[in-house]
């Protein structure tokens, strides 16, 4: 079983249609097959709580899963309006305990930057890789001057897969560029309709895989 990971309904409605629902609370839960793997998709609900309780949720129900795949779409700095990345290192931008000598990003006892599984990683040339920042904020503003993505839920995914020792991969698709004087009118926009690149994308992954 691959677990899918999904923060909102509109990102994965042209997959939906191809799954069947099996639970309504308390999260979404859908099973079905892409490309002739079984899947289980969970829609978590926005921020890294929502976030990090599902995937819990999740893997208690299938403890035996092989992969766990986040699918999103993001905002972005320095990178291309509706490009598909591949996360390389996630980290937090909103969590800062560097007053007690730990480092911007970390939580006490976990890694400052989470990985994604090495092998499986490497399979996918396709994709631009990049660093994910994860904050419970919509960014309007840019954390580095480097390219990166940004989101409201990935690094919380990370580090869950990180506890329980899953392996986890996250693509994400670009829907507002951080800096343009269109990012909120794009999102509005894209949130609504990045939803069948998304479904291809999976697609790509799973003929990979």
């Amino acid at each position: 079983m691959i677990l899918l990971v999904a923060a909102m309904d509109s990102e994965v409605n042209e997959i939906l249609p191809h799954l069947e629902l099996i639970s309504s609370k308390p999260y979404p839960i859908y099973e079905g097959q892409i490309q002739s793997k079984n899947v289980a998709l969970i829609i978590t609900g926005v921020g890294k709580t929502n976030a990090s309780s599902a995937l819990t949720y999740l893997i208690t129900l299938y403890p035996h899963a092989k992969l766990i795949i986040n699918l999103g779409i993001v905002g972005g700095y320095k990178v291309l309006l509706h490009e598909t990345y591949i996360v390389c290192e996630s980290t937090y931008h909103d969590v800062d305990l560097t007053v007690f000598n730990y480092e911007k990003g970390q939580i006490p006892n976990f890694p400052t930057i989470y990985l994604p599984d090495t092998n499986i990683l490497n399979k996918f040339t396709n994709y631009p890789r990049i660093r994910l920042y994860t904050g419970d904020i919509f960014s309007l503003k840019p954390i580095s001057n480097e390219p990166y993505i940004v989101d409201m839920e990935g690094t919380s995914l990370f580090q869950v897969a990180f506890r329980f020792n899953y392996p986890i991969i996250s693509l994400k698709i670009v829907s507002d560029v951080i800096g343009s004087k269109e990012q909120l009118n794009d999102y509005q926009t894209n949130e609504m309709s990045l939803s069948n690149r998304l479904r291809n994308t999976l697609i790509e992954v799973m003929e990979v895989l």
